[in-house]
């Protein structure tokens, strides 16, 4: 693209130099925290479970698991931390944040196996296997669902299919997802709830999703002639949506426990989860050196992007995420716009009903706003997360352009109105011609501000089964137990993104408002 005048390329001069000053920063972080690790401090070794139960021990353990009780019970002293990202997790312990995770000992044996360093387990299990089974929406509309998915699990245990999807995914580590032929002619749609999340029960590979549980799901849906269709939520979300009807049935490893089953039915067992300790391994922390390090970022930086392509998970993400971006910025500046239009002459009920849905709107978190409208006010609707992720920004967006958009006008003095009527002119041409004009000059640094405060506040759509950038780079540390470069990557995306709206929003201010043209312009209608 040939650049004509000198605010473009100032424009791209200033995105070329910030882009490169995150970069760079990224860069140094990366060394920083290399370097750092190089120098780990000593801690205790820990070598059994019993040295876990001080009072300075802090273990984590997932948020709504089974293992909360348990760890109550094997070391009262220790404090319990909750965590929902299971990777965060890991890499805590790791960093010696935590002295200790107890979860699935599978997960964890995975992670070390697939390259996860710092970390190690300790011998044996401690407590009783959590049970996972499918759950079942109280509002499928599939008849007797819970029996036809035990029927199901019963022909398959009996025949040895489940016995060799065990082999395959758990024992051999085998991570081919087998060609499953489709119902023909399904008279029925089943609507399955998982996460992608936790590896091998239900994560991405290949792009493609995969695992112990989504292998199946799709033997049950071929078995029951149905057609199948996956929606993603992470664990704090999916029950919700099985318990409003968004998802026929859940399989995702769920493990069955007292607070779940008050809300959801479940099938028979389709798999026990052993429970292990995960401790920070103290003699991993120390060797290697700098050229070491810079191997292992290079590893790094090929694992996240490079194997399997993961590099196009990205850039799907980026594209559903700038989708929800553009539309809640075009709908909420013409919503706020028009309802400020129908408010300025100070219309009292429209005024009245527009303070009420702001204060709503401004006094309720993003994701707080997001799941009412997902889990509460469309639970039963067929609306795609991405649709109400927009309905969602579009509200908020439209909320901060009114508020822009009053404050713009008041700045403008009143009597410029009436001199605007002495000579003729209407209300609406004086609005359009005169006052508009300067306010926008008041309202676009506020406007460009909002824009960046948006595409930011959107990684919190994974709440509502949109696989957005945020979302597949959780998607991504899931399989490749790194933390780094998928968050530096996110961010910067982020950043550039909005950079790139802003340089649009830029050109169209150039263009669109009086005394913002480039010299070139004006010098040419002079």
């Amino acid at each position: 693209m040939k650049i004509n005048n000198r605010v473009d390329r100032t424009v791209l001069v200033k995105l070329g130099q910030k882009t490169i000053t995150v970069l760079t920063m990224s860069l140094i972080l990366v060394l920083v925290a290399g370097l750092l690790t190089a120098c780990g401090t000593e801690t205790e070794v820990i070598t059994s479970p019993e040295q876990l139960n001080r009072e300075d021990a802090k273990i984590g353990v997932a948020t709504d698991a089974p293992e909360f009780a348990l760890v109550e019970e094997r070391f009262p002293k220790a404090e319990v931390v909750y965590t929902q990202d299971l990777i965060a997790a890991f890499t805590s312990v790791a960093q010696g944040k935590m002295d200790a995770y107890v979860g699935n000992k599978l997960n964890m044996e995975l992670a070390i196996y697939n390259g996860l360093q710092g970390v190690r387990l300790l011998d044996g299990t401690i407590g009783e296997g959590n049970v996972s089974a499918v759950a079942i929406s109280p509002r499928t509309e599939i008849p007797d669902l819970k029996g036809k998915i035990n029927e199901f699990l019963k022909q398959v245990k009996e025949d040895g299919t489940l016995d060799d999807m065990r082999s395959r995914w758990i024992d051999k580590r085998d991570m081919a997802m087998p060609t499953i032929l489709e119902a023909k002619d399904p008279q029925l749609n089943l609507v399955v709830g998982t996460t992608g999340l936790s590896e091998p029960f239900t994560c991405y590979v290949n792009g493609e999703l995969a695992g112990y549980d989504v292998e199946l799901a799709k033997r049950f849906a071929s078995w029951l002639g149905a057609s199948i269709e996956f929606k993603l939520y992470d664990y704090s979300g999916i029950v919700p949506a099985a318990q409003g009807g968004d998802v026929d049935c859940v399989f995702a490893n769920l493990y069955v426990t007292p607070e779940r089953e008050k809300a959801l039915e479940f099938s028979n067992p389709t798999f026990i989860v052993d429970i292990g300790v995960m401790v920070r391994d103290t003699g991993s922390q120390n060797g290697g050196g700098i050229a070491a390090f810079f191997s292992s970022v290079k590893e790094s930086f090929e694992k996240t992007f490079l194997t399997e392509d993961r590099w196009l998970l990205f850039v799907g993400g980026i594209v559903t995420t700038l989708l929800i971006t553009v539309l809640a910025i075009i709908l909420g500046t013409l919503i706020g716009f028009a309802v400020y239009m129908v408010c300025r002459n100070g219309n009292r009920a429209a005024n009245a009903i527009t303070r009420f849905c702001i204060w709503l709107i401004e006094g309720m978190p993003v994701v707080v706003l997001l799941m009412i409208l997902y889990y509460v006010l469309f639970e039963r609707v067929n609306l795609s997360g991405v649709t109400v992720s927009v309905m969602a920004f579009t509200l908020i967006f439209a909320a901060a352009v009114f508020n822009m958009l009053k404050a713009g006008v008041a700045t403008v003095g009143k009597g410029q109105m009436e001199a605007a009527y002495s000579l003729g002119y209407t209300d609406t041409k004086a609005f359009f011609n005169i006052m508009l004009p300067q306010a926008l000059r008041h309202v676009m640094p506020t406007y460009k501000a909002q824009i960046k405060a948006l595409i930011k506040a959107t990684a919190v759509v994974g709440y509502v089964a949109v696989q957005d950038l945020t979302k597949m780079g959780d998607i991504v540390r899931s399989r490749t137990y790194e933390a780094f470069f998928p968050l530096i990557a996110i961010a910067v995306v982020y950043f550039i993104l909005a950079a790139i709206l802003i340089w649009i929003v830029n050109k169209i201010e150039v263009r669109a408002i009086p005394g913002r043209r480039p010299n070139g312009d004006d010098q040419k209608k002079g």
